[in-house]
């Protein structure tokens, strides 16, 4: 009786009744967070009757591409933080390349306020684009985490680095002014030089924070440039974490 004045839901569980929140879930229309470790829906066409016209606070462990994209597509525009756990889209077995890129032009086209995002995407020139355009049009985003690509993708060490230097080239033309924190998951990699000039042209901005799972930071030569631009006021924080404190955006660096 309650349900059309809830604001605010919050549900971790094991096992549950579906088919029970299939049904509940439609009726909180009114809700402003909806925080969950899983959604199931497999008729698209209920999922779509999910709309969250005040939605504010995103956060899933376990759900598509294409269901969070429906999800953002039918929120009304107050879109604050989408977190969503990456470690599912590294495995994911649809169509990662399409349904992410999707994802990137639902978020940028649904959620102008958006502050904290977990975004996903294949490294291509499309991509890069789309993901560009995004940093243009979300101008409150303060907080970003990145997933390059899932295990069925595969890059040769060469292009991992081209890519890598490709986004840090876009993110210095058009990241937001906000923009305070960068989280790297899974196959991000940049050359000592890329990184070097990156850092350079950062300067003048807010001191960045950035957090990774690579331990290719840690060596010796990273460590000294890294070192280097925190003493300068560049960098906030550099840190290398475990894959599960780098995708929780509430794990503070």
């Amino acid at each position: 009786k309650k349900a059309d004045i809830l604001n605010h839901l919050e549900l971790y569980f094991l096992h549950f009744d579906i088919s029970l929140m299939q049904r509940l879930l439609p009726k909180l229309y009114k809700l402003k967070t909806l925080i969950i470790n899983e959604l199931i829906y497999d008729n698209k066409n209920i999922l779509k009757s999910l709309v969250y016209n005040d939605l504010e606070i995103l956060k899933i462990d376990y759900i598509t591409i294409d269901e969070a994209s429906i999800i953002i597509e039918n929120s009304g525009g107050h879109l604050k933080e989408v977190s969503l756990k990456p470690y599912n889209f590294v495995y994911y077995g649809g169509n990662f390349s399409e349904e992410s890129l999707i994802f990137i032009h639902k978020i940028y086209e649904n959620c102008p306020l958006i502050e904290y995002l977990s975004l996903t995407f294949s490294p291509s020139k499309d991509h890069f684009t789309e993901f560009e355009l995004l940093l243009k049009v979300c101008q409150h985003l303060k907080s970003l985490l990145l997933v390059t690509s899932n295990i069925y993708l595969r890059e040769t060490e060469e292009s991992t680095l081209k890519n890598g230097e490709e986004l840090l080239k876009i993110l210095i033309r058009s990241a937001p002014i906000n923009l305070r924190e960068l989280r790297f998951f899974n196959n991000f990699k940049f050359s000592l030089k890329a990184l070097e000039e990156f850092l350079e042209k950062w300067r003048g901005r807010p001191a960045l924070s950035i957090l990774t799972s690579n331990s290719i930071y840690e060596g010796e030569d990273y460590k000294n440039l890294i070192n280097k631009y925190k003493n300068n006021g560049v960098i906030k924080a550099f840190r290398c974490e475990s894959i599960l404190n780098v995708e929780n955006m509430e794990f503070k660096i």
